[in-house]
């Protein structure tokens, strides 16, 4: 004898369900499986509108379909779909503000500050001045969001909340406050063994290295922020970890070298669905 399904079952049907597929499309992201994450959260999404399915479990693919949009606008530099990215992290703003729990909030500002951020680096707002507001969103809600997980003892959030602060000092042209927060980022992340973390950190720190002339140490620093990508591991970054040993071999004159990160990175990022990532990006050595 069959019974007949109550809304309290549907409920926990769509609880599960949502659950798998955020799973599922999270492992997608972090394989660098970007196309495919994204296809399957935008099918997805408009199929859990029922009255049975509670917010809280539409927040379980809307804030990964926010981060796959982030990370493939950064790789395949599509102006256009700037305001998809944010509407879709404002829609999870929203959920979690209403929510019991103050994690996903964080994690909504949190990556709603990295949309703006990457937002207004492709539109080529690459640098600007303290005053000239143009990174003045993602620092705001960058802010609110270390602030909660500072509330939460959320210390891998403190690590990512502090590394995207020192991003947006850099591109206001205030390296030592940006340098601040990046060993602030990394301080939290080793204490608490956060692998991934450390990553950018390690190449923020390469990247001045270069800039400064020292070439073992910006080695040093870019070795390990390829260490810490593959140990995380997260594949969507690892052309830009190869493509800065690219720079700091060829500043070396290990053109054997550069050669061969050179090609890691383009096979990395044509096997990922983005075949012009490395001849968009500059020769950091250069800049």
């Amino acid at each position: 004898m069959s019974i007949e399904p109550t809304a309290e079952k549907l409920t926990q049907y769509y609880t599960i369900a949502t659950e798998a597929l955020g799973e599922i499309a999270q492992s997608y992201y972090r394989l660098g499986r970007l196309g495919e994450a994204r296809h399957l959260l935008r099918t997805v999404l408009p199929l859990i509108e029922a009255g049975e399915a509670r917010p809280q479990d539409r927040l379980k693919l809307l804030l990964p379909y926010g981060q796959v949009l982030v990370v493939d606008h950064l790789l395949a530099r599509r102006q256009e779909e700037a305001e998809l990215m944010i509407s879709t992290l404002l829609q999870a703003k929203q959920i979690a503000e209403a929510g019991p729990g103050q994690r996903a909030l964080a994690e909504a500002l949190c990556w709603l500050g990295q949309a703006h951020y990457f937002a207004a680096v492709v539109s080529g707002a690459l640098v600007d001045s303290p005053s000239g507001g143009k990174y003045d969103e993602a620092l705001g809600y960058q802010q609110q969001a270390l602030q909660l997980r500072e509330a939460l003892h959320d210390t891998r959030g403190m690590s990512e909340s502090l590394f995207c602060i020192g991003t947006i000092y850099e591109r206001r042209q205030q390296p030592e406050q940006a340098q601040d927060y990046y060993r602030q980022a990394r301080q939290v992340a080793q204490e608490y063994n956060h692998v991934a973390e450390q990553a950018e950190p390690a190449r923020h720190f390469a990247v001045h290295a270069l800039w400064a002339g020292d070439l073992d140490q910006a080695l040093t620093e870019a070795l390990l922020a390829l260490s810490y990508r593959e140990a995380a591991p997260f594949k969507p970054y690892l052309p830009f970890d190869h493509l800065l040993l690219r720079d700091i071999y060829l500043k070396k004159g290990d053109t054997a070298q550069a050669q061969f990160h050179t090609q890691q990175a383009s096979a990395l990022a044509e096997e990922m669905g983005y075949p012009a990532l490395v001849a968009s990006m500059p020769n950091l050595g250069d800049l």
